[in-house]
Parts: C-alpha cells; structure tokens; sequence
C-alpha cells in the first residue's frame, strides 16, 4: 500500500510540475500584462511621437502668437501692400455692391472702416441703374514717409484708371495717383486713410 500511494504521489507531482509549466508558458508569458523591455519602450515612443515633430522653434511661436500678422514690414513689403490695396479699392462697378470697399476692410484701421461704412451707405442712397464702372491698375509706388518706431507710413501709389458705362465698354483712360496713409494698429499695418489726388 506504501508503495501505492508513493507512486500516486510521484504521478500527482509530475502532473502539477507540468501544469506550472503549461501556465508559465501560456499563460504568463503571452499575456497583456507581460513588461516590454528597455529597448521595446524606446522604439514605441520613438515612433508615436518623434521629438523633432513637436517642438515650435522660438520663431513659430512667436508666429503663432502674433496671430500670423506680420509686424516687421519693410517699406518694400509695405509699398506691395499698397499697390494691391490701391487697385482693388480704385475698381469698382455701381453695380458690384461696392464690394472693391467692403472686401478691403479687414486690411483698414478702425478709423477708416468707420469712414468705408459711411461712404457706403451714402453711396447706395444715390445709387443709379445706368451702368457706370471703373478699372484701376497700378503704375508704380513711392514711399513718402516709413517709421517702423511711431508705426506710420504714407506711399503714393500712381494708377492707370479706366471709365466704362452702359453705351462705352472702353471708355476714356485718366492718370490718377492715390495717397495711402498706414498705421500700426495691434501690431499690423493697417491703411488709416486713402485720398484721391487731382488729376
């Protein structure tokens, strides 16, 4: 009977010793919760979130805090500016809503906005159905006055215009220069007031 059970014994051990092994093998070394080694860590966060891709360099910062405005401007830049503000501004149609002003206010400063809602309104209180339009390209510009420091500028910008009407596609063809005056408003350039010259 000894013998017996001693041998039930040995079979039960062997069988334990053998489930252990089937569990360490399976179970625990397959599973979820296993630890990922040194370098499986380095290479997962290497390649989810690559340093060189989320650091903003001191000048985009600045960029993106200043709103993508540009505040250092040469006269040059400014002069481009001007140009394409003055042949926008000086083309129009009475029958285009007078849009050439309205799509010209987000590059105007607070004060003339107030004078481009006024025009506005007191351009559509005379409004005629007789076709009447203008094309303006410009010739050349020349800054009067650049002051980076007080953020002041004026550039006169030369125009080529020509008049058009319901009975004349092409009609007479005029010289006109246009004076632009800038300010600096919440550090962007900003047209502060454009006055047409006498032919």
């Amino acid at each position: 009977m000894n013998k017996k059970w001693f041998g039930i014994m040995i079979i039960g051990a062997g069988a334990i010793l053998v489930l252990f092994i089937v569990y360490m093998i399976f179970f625990y070394k397959f599973s979820g919760n296993q630890e990922e080694t040194p370098e499986e860590i380095a290479t997962t966060s290497e390649t989810v979130l690559p340093e060189a891709t989320t650091t903003l360099t001191p000048a985009d910062q600045a960029e993106v805090k200043a709103g993508f405005s540009r505040t250092e401007m040469t006269s040059d830049d400014l002069s481009k500016m001007a140009v394409a503000f003055a042949e926008r501004f000086g083309s129009y149609s009475n029958q285009s809503n007078y849009e050439n002003i309205s799509d010209l206010q987000v590059f105007m400063s607070r004060k003339m906005r107030v004078w481009a809602d006024e025009f506005i309104a007191q351009a559509k209180k005379n409004y005629s159905a007789i076709y009447y339009g203008v094309t303006t390209s410009a010739v050349s510009a020349e800054v009067k006055k650049f002051d980076a420091g007080s953020g002041q500028a004026e550039i006169l910008v030369k125009t080529q215009r020509q008049e058009s009407t319901v009975t004349m596609s092409n009609g007479a063809t005029s010289y006109q220069d246009l004076l632009l005056n800038f300010v600096k408003e919440r550090n962007s350039w900003k047209v502060d007031s454009a006055t047409w010259q006498k032919k």
